[in-house]
């Protein structure tokens, strides 16, 4: 590995990191109990106890050995794209590097649930959204960012 690609090694690693230790600790302070019902906005937006969603996003009922390797195969999938996009000539910036860890970090997140568990642990209540969790957050909030980022270099490249 050159030296010049560590920085985005780190913060791609970094961003896995921070969102599989987040969703680790809130999930297991959730089902410990320690983390209960929290009303930020009336029948809105709220914390609930333990929601254990067995199927996969959006409530989408798959068998567990469906989800579990569909997942392993995306995960190994994101894991090259976000190779081959460190590694490629024209860098992305160390924020697109952290934003790629952030979906991955979050896909791990709850594979390791539906592995462990054979469920997937949620606690996060945004209406009409299903429930959802951290990782769920660092996957969808990784990838808007992500292609928001991308679209904004590639508009100002061309002007």
């Amino acid at each position: 590995m050159k030296t010049g690609h560590k920085l985005y090694w780190a913060f791609f690693l970094a961003g896995i990191a921070d969102i599989l230790i987040l969703d680790f600790v809130t999930k297991l302070l959730v089902v410990r109990g320690y983390i209960g019902e929290f009303i930020f906005i009336k029948d809105f937006f709220y914390i609930t106890k333990l929601h254990k969603n067995d199927g996969i996003a959006f409530g989408i009922d798959l068998p567990m050995w469906l989800q579990i390797g569909g997942s392993l195969i995306i995960l190994v999938l994101l894991y090259q794209i976000g190779s081959d996009f460190i590694s490629r000539k024209d860098k992305p910036s160390m924020f697109e590097s952290w934003l790629l860890g952030t979906v991955l970090g979050g896909g791990l997140g709850n594979l390791l649930d539906r592995i462990v568990n054979g469920y997937v642990v949620d606690f996060i209540v945004l209406r009409p959204i299903p429930v959802f969790n951290i990782a769920d957050i660092g996957i969808t909030v990784g990838l808007v960012l992500l292609f928001g980022t991308m679209w904004l270099s590639s508009r100002e490249s061309k002007t």
